[in-house]
């Protein structure tokens, strides 16, 4: 009887320890379901935007863009440290420093420079118009756009990143790093809602999630990311009559 109870004791902390794992892979899952819908529902956002509104050419030059991608951005960043939170904001973001800044530079500026060679390349890849960005340079409304560009520069690398190389890429790395760069590609071409320039943003993100596979961090990414959209707006402005 007593070694019977013994036994029985001792198989406890392993059903524990199943229970535990079982809920720890429906939290994940939780988390993953939720990752999707903020990714789907910001895709469908900026498409309908897209589709109810006629981009004009001066979108850049406008104190409205500034507002409007503030406040999304804003709502974006809260869900997806709410979602981060359940498993650590560190780890769920990767927010550690890189293995190595030596790599992540070299790779960082190999993703810049096949970017712009991929555009440079394949001109219906080069659609400013789509963007707002077509019309000519304007110093008496440069205030708005270099407003604009801070969004594009400081505020969209740190909320894509920390998204899509951060959250999501952790979320979808138990299916394997190759995956996770895969999926989060995709999910990060999508997202901006321009099919035709699709390939070029596609690529981008399968480049910054190789980076942050490489590196461990999203630090690398935000400051690479960061760079193609100085480069990109800085080209804007000097291409324009």
């Amino acid at each position: 009887m007593g070694d019977q109870g013994t036994r029985w004791s001792a198989d406890r902390p392993d059903r524990r320890g199943a229970m535990s794992e079982s809920e720890e892979a429906a939290t994940e899952k939780s988390l993953l379901l939720a990752w999707a819908v903020l990714v789907v529902a910001s895709t469908l956002l900026i498409v309908g935007v897209r589709l109810v509104y006629d981009v004009p050419d001066d979108l850049r030059y406008r104190y409205s863009t500034v507002v409007f991608a503030v406040l999304v951005s804003a709502a974006q960043l809260g869900v997806v440290l709410m979602i981060a939170r359940r498993g650590g904001l560190r780890e769920m973001l990767a927010l550690g420093s890189p293995t190595s800044w030596r790599r992540a530079a070299l790779i960082g500026l190999a993703i810049t420079l096949g970017t712009y060679v991929l555009i440079v390349s394949l001109p219906f890849l080069q659609g400013n118009e789509d963007q707002g960005v077509g019309a000519p340079w304007d110093p008496s409304r440069a205030l708005p756009f270099v407003l604009n560009a801070i969004v594009l520069v400081v505020v969209s690398p740190v909320l894509e990143e920390l998204m899509f190389r951060g959250l999501g890429f952790k979320l979808l790395e138990r299916l394997g790093q190759g995956s996770a760069i895969l999926l989060t590609g995709l999910a990060f071409g999508l997202f901006h809602g321009l099919l035709v320039q699709l390939p070029a943003f596609a690529a981008m993100g399968f480049g910054l999630g190789y980076l942050r596979s490489r590196t461990h961090s999203v630090y690398p990414g935000i400051l690479t990311h960061a760079l193609i959209n100085l480069i990109g707006v800085a080209l804007a402005v000097a291409i324009r009559p």
